[in-house]
């Protein structure tokens, strides 16, 4: 019984850190975050937090993983389910912009590392993470193909980068492009408005005319 109590406490001790250096770094990014911020907001004594993930490096490497994890497990969630290739393409647009609307965190944690040009992800085999996702969109996409649903000389992958851009740069310059046109890109309605013209604008280029008019 003790033994069982001493492993959930480890189990929490390491979500609650992850958690908070999730907010710190999305906050601050790796080089303006204190270790010693990250145990104050976890309520938890440094030692513990080297103990668990050896550095604050690996630690925002274990953050990053995280996020991508989380949005990858709704990925395929989604994309496991049997349905039509375009209510696929549909509801994947809509998971993206629902995701990243919900979790500000993982757009900011993003940005950082892209200004730190990648050194970070660079580091770690995503391809454990995303692989799988990117693997069953294919599919999607190619299943649409071959029942003459979609274009045929539709490029896969720079349909599932399109997919990856349009959403995610809406929020990454949510508050630039909020001041600039004046309206609050968080509003529910500008989403909703937003998610309808994306899908649109990928259904109007996937789709051959007969079916497109269909959708």
């Amino acid at each position: 019984m003790q033994k069982n109590k001493r492993v959930r406490d480890s189990e929490q001790s390491r979500k609650d850190i992850l958690e908070a250096a999730e907010i710190l770094f999305a906050e601050k990014g790796i080089y303006g975050t204190r270790v010693d911020d990250i145990a104050e907001k976890a309520n938890i004594n440094k030692r513990m937090i080297y103990e668990y993930f050896g550095s604050k490096e690996d630690l925002y490497k274990a953050v990053l993983v995280k996020v991508y994890g989380k949005l990858t497990e709704k990925e395929i969630g989604i994309l496991s389910e049997d349905m039509p290739c375009i209510e696929a393409i549909k509801k994947i647009i809509t998971l993206y912009f629902e995701f990243l609307k919900e979790t500000p965190t993982y757009v900011n944690l993003i940005l950082w590392e892209n200004l730190n040009r990648g050194k970070y992800i660079e580091e770690l085999d995503l391809s454990k993470v995303k692989d799988s996702a990117f693997e069953m969109l294919r599919k999607v996409i190619n299943r649409g193909k071959n029942e003459g649903v979609f274009r045929e000389d539709a490029d896969t992958e720079q349909i599932i980068l399109s997919l990856l851009t349009y959403t995610f740069a809406y929020f990454s310059n949510r508050y630039t492009l909020s001041k600039i046109l004046s309206r609050s890109l968080y509003d529910e309605d500008n989403v909703r408005k937003r998610v309808q013209s994306v899908t649109e604008m990928f259904l109007n280029y996937l789709c051959k005319d007969k079916i497109q008019k269909e959708a």
